[in-house]
């Protein structure tokens, strides 16, 4: 278990550390760390290793900064979104928590395709503000859905692409080259509304055909639930259209 592997490594910094784990979340109850080795790095490193845990195990993290034990609640807010964490309310609200942030995991080849879209310097403005708004469309696109969070696999040629994204084998496939973000947002959110219909076993392969054909059931409600979640995450970044 993640707790008594953090409780043996950090033994001689750790004051206390309680995590209650599932097969989807961690919640970091309390975390104590020994006022001798405070603002010495020790929470960073800890927090590194659940993080990178909670990332390969696809688990969402939660936890409620305090005034306990000597800590600052304000300035534990600032350190927990340097690491990803979200305040639980708003958009972010996941209710399956009580707990006042949590943190969905982060995928590596999310991350790795965005660094190859930026590298292809299709975007003219700042890296950093692409791979932000990429990374959240993704989460916020999969959690509208009610779905995991999954990678994109972006494209720059067209190699076995009739369009400009396609879906297959619980993957989505995304045309990048020459394209607005906000133009690669909506395919992928509309590829992504076909992985949703697969999972709940809508797409036969005996209908592929005609799950395809424009103007098909299908077809309309991923072209309608594109444009839905391209106008809720545009409102709070309407960056993406400019």
């Amino acid at each position: 278990m993640l707790e008594d592997y953090i409780n043996e490594k950090y033994s001689e910094f750790l004051g206390e550390i309680v995590i209650y784990e599932n097969k989807g979340s961690l919640v970091l109850s309390k975390i104590v760390i020994k006022p001798a080795v405070r603002n010495e790095g020790v929470g960073t490193s800890i927090l590194n290793d659940i993080i990178q845990y909670a990332d390969k195990n696809k688990q969402v993290i939660a936890l409620t900064p305090s005034n306990d034990f000597g800590g600052n609640k304000n300035r534990l807010i600032q350190f927990y979104k340097r690491f990803g964490f979200k305040l639980n309310k708003g958009v972010h609200k996941n209710f399956q928590f009580r707990e006042a942030m949590i943190r969905y995991p982060k995928l590596n080849e999310t991350k790795l395709t965005i660094k190859k879209l930026l590298n292809e310097a299709l975007f003219i403005k700042s890296s950093e503000q692409h791979i932000d708004l990429l990374e959240q469309f993704v989460e916020f696109a999969c959690k509208e859905l009610d779905i995991k969070t999954v990678p994109i696999n972006l494209k720059f040629d067209r190699k076995g692409l009739t369009t400009t994204a396609a879906y297959g084998n619980k993957k989505v496939y995304v045309y990048a080259k020459d394209r607005a973000i906000v133009d690669i947002m909506r395919s992928a959110a509309h590829e992504l509304t076909h992985l949703k219909q697969d999972l709940e076993g809508r797409l036969k392969p005996e209908n592929n055909k005609e799950n395809n054909s424009a103007g098909s059931e299908i077809e309309n409600e991923a072209n309608y639930k594109a444009g839905e979640i391209i106008r809720k995450f545009g409102e709070k970044n309407p960056e993406i259209y400019s």
